[in-house]
């Protein structure tokens, strides 16, 4: 090869490099850290493309303070598009959809922690809230052998579990502290409060323990403190009359002012 036909080639080289840098410079993605953890380590980034003179936001990723990721997507028009996934502060999977089409959301998928899947692709899905940063915060679906919702924790957690029945709550219903503990446990029949009916203290062990007949209280109702001994107890009527109240030093009185004695 001459010199003349190496220099022609080098220059070729060259300049295809040029453009291909030059290319990747304007359809490079712009990385924006919007926000902070104390500890230093970012917590919402941005990424950001101009188009016209204009930015546009074109994905978004989330982050726990402990640096891993929370949840991940893309923009469409400041719309979310396309696929996203959110994911627990070990790693996890907690859901996945696609948002193509779909301000809700296509094909959700949800998991619990210990990767127990709650929601199916497959599921129809009814109804979808989110927090005001976008994350999850409840989801209700039906298919052919449950009707339910889920609400959950900013830590997506599960915070309540429902049973529906024709769009009306029927069957267990269960509340949840974050760290996992049953809050309360009950149970609903066409709308309204039926059968035990149990509070819980977030060590676990029992506050309240009682039952509901159509939501009025009847029977035993037994309170108790976190330790587990006993704090009292009601007695109502199979109508909801109270017939012997919880001694808790207060006094009853009817209307012409004469204290009540059970």
């Amino acid at each position: 090869m001459t010199k003349t036909n190496l220099i022609n080639s080098i220059s070729k080289i060259n300049a295809i490099f040029l453009l291909v840098l030059i290319f990747s410079s304007c359809t490079k993605n712009n990385k924006e850290v919007i926000s902070f953890y104390e500890n230093g380590n970012p917590k919402l980034v941005y990424f950001t493309k101009m188009d016209k003179n204009i930015k546009y936001k074109v994905a978004e990723k989330m982050y726990y303070e402990n640096g891993k990721l929370q949840y991940e997507g893309n923009f469409n028009n400041n719309e979310k598009t396309g696929k996203w996934t959110y994911y627990f502060e070990n790693g996890a999977i907690f859901s996945k959809c696609d948002f193509t089409n779909s301000k809700s959301g296509n094909g959700w998928e949800v998991y619990k922690m210990d990767n127990t899947k709650i929601v199916s692709s497959k599921d129809k899905i009814d109804e979808v809230s989110f927090y005001p940063e976008g994350t999850l915060a409840a989801i209700k679906f039906r298919n052919q052998n449950q009707e339910k919702e889920y609400k959950f924790f900013p830590s997506f957690k599960v915070m309540e579990e429902r049973n529906y029945k024709g769009n009306i709550l029927n069957g267990q219903t269960l509340s949840f502290y974050e760290n996992g503990n049953i809050n309360s446990k009950n149970y609903f029949k066409d709308g309204m409060q039926d059968s035990i009916y149990v509070l819980y203290y977030e060590n676990g062990t029992t506050q309240i323990k009682g039952n509901y007949k159509l939501d009025t209280k009847v029977g035993k109702w037994e309170y108790f403190r976190e330790d587990g001994s006993p704090d009292g107890e009601e007695i109502y009527g199979d109508e909801g009359s109270l017939l012997k109240p919880r001694d808790t030093g207060l006094k009853y009185y009817d209307k012409e002012g004469n204290e009540i004695k059970f």
